[in-house]
């Protein structure tokens, strides 16, 4: 009898990553469609994988309900919904989480690692009912550097997620792998208090360094996240930082 596996994501590039690793991994016995949230661009990932690609909403109780009858084993590959609890009680759900829990639990952890300096990595990991919470599957850390911004420390945590999958996919399928607890809760972040970090008050009294860290952690390619509120217009004015290491 065959394994059924679900991919749920909403990030295309490793979507593509985790295809071309269970294409070219010996995974006996398994079928594996993909789904993602309905903010998605399903065109997108219906053109680029190979695959079957459907829109679920997680809050939607007959899409839960569907895929519980359905799959085994659930991916959640950078998902930005919340799993319920009926999903993962009612099926093994795993998370590819791009921080190391539990130190980076939550939103954009590679934000929160630049801006108080704490070490960052990918893992794996069983979800439960808290978020970025449940039993290690692996876990490792990568470098970070003085020059980073959320962009190149996030793409540092990318491949790391990705050599993580490759080197965990068979012991998951095949349930032979083993878990840890995590050390303690850490740190969780929520979206708000991303938000809550973009607003850069002109009055603020920071340090030189402070300042580079938090423009640093706000700096994500084309993205508009760090602003001021121009004083005469009242319109935000977005900032970004370069930094280039001296060769």
């Amino acid at each position: 009898m065959k394994k059924k596996i679900l991919i749920i994501s909403d990030n295309l590039f490793l979507c593509k990553e985790f295809e071309s690793i269970i294409e070219t991994t010996e995974l006996d016995g398994i079928e594996y469609d993909f789904s993602i949230s309905p903010f998605s661009d399903y065109d997108s990932f219906s053109d680029t994988l190979k695959n079957k690609v459907s829109v679920r909403n997680l809050k939607d109780n007959r899409h839960v309900d569907e895929i519980c009858v359905i799959y085994d084993i659930v991916f959640s590959v950078h998902c930005e919904q919340i799993f319920p609890e009926k999903l993962v009680s009612s099926v093994k759900c795993i998370n590819i989480h791009p921080g190391y829990n539990p130190l980076n639990r939550g939103w954009y952890p590679q934000v929160f690692s630049i801006l108080n300096d704490y070490p960052i990595g990918a893992t794996i990991h069983e979800i439960d009912n808290e978020l970025d919470n449940g039993p290690i599957v692996d876990r490792a850390l990568v470098n970070k550097y003085s020059w980073d911004t959320s962009q190149s420390l996030y793409n540092r945590v990318v491949a790391l997620e990705i050599d993580l999958i490759r080197k965990n996919i068979k012991k998951i399928i095949s349930n032979s792998y083993e878990t840890i607890k995590p050390d303690g809760k850490g740190n969780l972040y929520l979206k708000k208090d991303f938000n809550d970090i973009c607003e850069i008050k002109l009055d603020e009294l920071k340090t030189v360094g402070e300042t580079i860290d938090r423009l640093r952690a706000l700096t994500h390619g084309d993205y508009k996240n760090a602003f001021f509120i121009d004083s005469e217009t009242g319109k935000k004015i977005f900032i970004s930082i370069e930094l280039t290491e001296e060769s």
